[in-house]
This record gives structure tokens, sequence and C-alpha cells, in this order.
């Protein structure tokens, strides 16, 4: 078999997206869990096939099924958001816990954010440690927003003591690592403080990291806030609104899905089509 790289596949799937979901397909109705995993993103998302949460539910709970945690995780944000099945925090919570135990970064996160605002269970020490863990498991993503509700919890005295200088670090560690609610949170700090240059800087950057969602959601926290300055970076956001349009018109395209694909599910991906390539070269007598 070729050792073709990353690149390699990138090239392959980018010319042909339309084999790119076939084969996708064909590996996940053959076992392959990260092809599960994946054609389950691809329904929920409505990328390269039909959005339909309920059928990938289903391609979740199969990989789950079969080991995936990453699956394992997904179907616990299915069960806490209502995506393809009724919406129930236990449930949610049973299934994130199952991940968690074998140290799934994402997992001990939606632990944490369960036990600090779910239906189902509220315990603020218990987030709180659940937080300390995921930012320790490894995962740079999950490591930067854990760190964000970390300074939250420090400066609300969430499971923890009121502590300021500690919300800071935790909030610039979150920052740091892209999250925007750690860089609002520094911005919002700084403006208490009577630091305007440094919130104005933070809170653009908390702009410049935030997805269109999570920029709705900035624009709103800020426009409560009294002082003046706030209103441009509020205005910023509006202003941005304008170019989505575009960037929308692409989310249907399997070649916008895989580029989408975070660096390390992009490789689980890739991984998934080279075993599927080494099955059918088997089945067939033949190398690639």
């Amino acid at each position: 078999m070729h050792h073709n790289s990353e690149a390699d596949w990138r090239c392959i799937l980018d010319c042909h997206p339309e084999l790119a979901v076939r084969w996708i397909q064909f590996a996940a109705e053959r076992g392959f869990k990260t092809a599960q995993l994946v054609l389950g993103q691809m329904h929920l998302d409505g990328r390269g096939v039909s959005c339909d949460p309920v059928i990938a539910y289903s391609w979740f709970e199969r990989a789950a099924r079969i080991g995936s945690l990453d699956a394992r995780n997904m179907l616990g944000r299915c069960h806490e958001f209502g995506w393809g099945v009724t919406a129930d925090h236990a449930a949610a919570m049973t299934h994130y816990r199952k991940a968690a135990a074998a140290g799934h970064p994402w997992a001990l996160y939606n632990v944490g954010c369960l036990l600090l605002y779910g239906k189902a269970e509220r315990n603020h020490a218990k987030a709180f440690r659940h937080f300390m863990a995921a930012t320790e498991a490894g995962h740079a993503e999950a490591r930067a927003k854990a760190f964000g509700l970390l300074g939250r919890c420090h400066e609300e005295g969430w499971g923890t003591p009121v502590d300021r200088a500690a919300a800071l670090r935790c909030y610039q560690l979150a920052a740091e690592g892209g999250d925007c609610w750690g860089a609002l949170n520094l911005g919002l700090l700084a403006l208490d403080a009577g630091r305007k240059e440094v919130a104005m800087c933070e809170l653009e950057r908390a702009v410049a990291l935030a997805t269109p969602h999570a920029r709705d959601a900035i624009a709103r926290t800020l426009s409560r806030h009294p002082d003046p300055a706030v209103a441009k970076v509020v205005s910023h956001i509006a202003t941005s609104r304008a170019d989505r349009t575009a960037a929308a018109s692409q989310t249907l395209d399997p070649r916008s899905f895989l580029h989408r694909l975070n660096l390390r599910h992009r490789a689980q991906f890739c991984l998934a089509l080279i075993l599927v390539f080494v099955f059918v070269a088997r089945r067939q007598g033949k190398l690639l």
C-alpha cells in the first residue's frame, strides 16, 4: 500500500467530494467507528448529506457501541440539546460520565458544564474538579474551554473560594488557547479595573475567536454594558454578520466539511478512508 500523506488524501477528497461521501458511508456500514462518527457529524450538520439528527444519533450510537469515546460524548450532546432525541440532561450525564471515566477531555468538560448549570444535578464543587481534570487531559481546545469556566468558578465562588487573581490567570490561559469567552471575560475584568485600552484589545480578540453564534451572544452581553466605548465592538459584530451569507452557502459541500474538521478528526477521517481502501483491496486481491 502506498503511504499517502494527509495532504494527498485531502487532494483526493477535494477533487471527488461525492466519492468521499460514498466511501464514508461504505466504511461506516462495515463497522469502522471513525467513519460512523464522521458520518453522524455530517448528518447532524447537513454537510454533504441530508441534515437529519435522528440518523446522526443512530450513527453515534453504533460507533459508541463499539468503543468510540468521541461518539459516546456526542450521544451526550444529543441528549443535552435534543438533537434527534428528546432533551434529557440525566441521559446526557450518563453518556458524558461513561466517556469521562475513560479520560475523554470533552466529556470531562461537559460533565462539569451540566453539574454547573444542568437540569438533572447541580454540584459546583464536582464541576470545578471536572474542569480541572479537563485541563489536564491533553486536548488543547477542551483545555482552553475548561480554563474559561475555571475562571468563572474562581470569579463567582462556584465550588471554590472567590479569587479574582486566579480567575484572571485562568481567563488568560483560556484566551491564549483560543477561547472567545476567556478573552471576553479578560476584557470585562479590564474594563472594571479602568484599563480601557487592554479591555478593547481583549474584546476585539473575543470577537475574532468567536463562531457566528458566539458572536451574537457576545453582542448581547456587551450591549448591556454601560461603557460607551463597548458600542464600537458591538458595531463590529453587527458588521461582521453581513459576511456570513457567502460562507453559509458553502456548508453543504463535503469539501467544506472536511476543511472545517479539527486536526484530530481530519486525521481520523483520513485514516478511516485508508482502512477502507485496504479492506477493498484485500477483498479484490489487489494492492493499492
